[in-house]
């Protein structure tokens, strides 16, 4: 209690002078982490506060289970020392302490964090119209199974109620299940899985554009996670297939979808998906585009990469079952952060705009803009 300013003033008849002297007493640390114990769902956002007192000023180090926590995209200590975990997983889970030092000790306190609920099923419904034939309600199941060690999560869904007539068709569809591989697929480095991004609540549509002209769009509407912990998906389906896909052997590539972050809360991805048809290949071109609250969660890298591999389809006529079986992975490439050709970077330097080149008179006669690319057009009678 006698540190403080202390002020001494000396008087004549010349005049008066004072001196404030300042006494600080030293001491070792005390420190307080608030709360005391956190149970947080899986993508919440959790605040750890550490209200340390000292002199001198000790410096803070916060651990997770005894050792230091390096700060990165899952975890940063803000100037405060409060510790900040921008949305937790499993991995995340454990016993959290704030320590501080200075020259005369130092002073430890704990926390505790359990996290819940991460997502594991997707439960939803299809229904709309292909190549003419409309689909009653068709209900959609999807579980998930992640491997750290390979970097992917395996994910499994089944369609029920899918009529003979288009069920054949369906197989080359895996756009249907879009927004669970992009919600789900094993995130790596600082990007984000469409759930934790999300919390589970955005809008996805969809648009596959086939080589020999057949155009579908499938609306996708995610609602957030039910009682059980599974994701609610409902799907809306309008368009049509190939007729010649319904006899043929059909075997599903590889993909790479590129996601840009084109708004604030706005996503847009695009791939080229190839099938075997019988042992010949068939293109189609897709679009997505996702719209979500950005108030939910931390923002994505302004490009993304989603990687699906080891793809597989089937169709049972007996259960009028489709099911598809892939490998998803979510990484930020290699544009280190930077806008893709065919986009530049908005004035606040937040996102990806489009980059019109028709403007610039790219083609001879007609040009056709699109996202992050263009296309030169003939006039009729003519082909390039």
């Amino acid at each position: 209690t006698d540190a403080g300013h202390y002020r001494c003033v000396a008087e004549n008849g010349a005049g008066t002078a004072a001196k404030v002297v300042t006494l600080v007493l030293q001491s070792a640390p005390a420190v307080v982490v608030t709360p005391g114990a956190v149970t947080a769902r899986a993508g919440q956002r959790v605040l750890l506060h550490c209200v340390v007192s000292g002199e001198p000023t000790p410096s803070v180090e916060w651990q997770r289970d005894g050792e230091p926590l390096p700060e990165g995209p899952h975890a940063r200590v803000l100037p405060n020392a409060t510790l900040l975990l921008p949305a937790v997983a499993h991995r995340d889970a454990g016993r959290y302490s704030c320590l501080a030092r200075n020259a005369l000790g130092s002073a430890i306190a704990h926390s505790s964090l359990d996290v819940q609920g991460e997502l594991h099923q997707v439960r939803g419904r299809l229904v709309g119209v292909i190549n003419a034939h409309k689909l009653g309600v068709s209900p959609l199941d999807a579980s998930m199974l992640d491997d750290p060690q390979s970097g992917t999560t395996t994910i499994q869904s089944s369609i029920g109620s899918i009529p003979p007539a288009v069920g054949p068709l369906m197989r080359v569809l895996v756009t249907i299940i879009a927004p669970i591989y992009w919600s789900l697929a094993h995130a790596s480095g600082a990007t984000r899985s469409g759930f934790l991004l999300t919390q589970g609540t955005f809008q996805h549509e969809s648009q596959l554009e086939f080589a020999t002209g057949e155009l579908l769009r499938v609306t996708h509407l995610a609602r957030g996670v039910d009682a059980t912990g599974a994701l609610r998906v409902d799907s809306v389906i309008s368009g049509s297939v190939p007729e010649s896909l319904g006899e043929a052997a059909v075997l599903l590539q590889d993909f790479s979808e590129r996601y840009v972050r084109t708004g604030t809360g706005q996503l847009s991805g695009g791939s080229v998906q190839s099938f075997l048809r019988d042992g010949h290949i068939l293109r189609a071109r897709c679009n997505h585009t996702i719209v979500y609250d950005p108030a939910v969660g931390p923002q994505p890298p302004r490009v993304q990469h989603l990687r699906a591999r080891a793809i597989t389809a089937s169709y049972d006529p007996a259960t009028e079952q489709l099911r598809f079986q892939l490998r998803a992975s979510l990484d930020a490439g290699n544009e280190g952060n930077q806008c893709p050709l065919g986009f530049i970077l908005d004035p606040g330097q937040l996102y990806c705009v489009d980059l019109d080149e028709c403007q610039s008179n790219q083609c001879q006669h007609e040009c056709r803009n699109s996202l992050g690319s263009y296309h030169c057009l003939c006039p009729p009678g003519y082909r390039l």
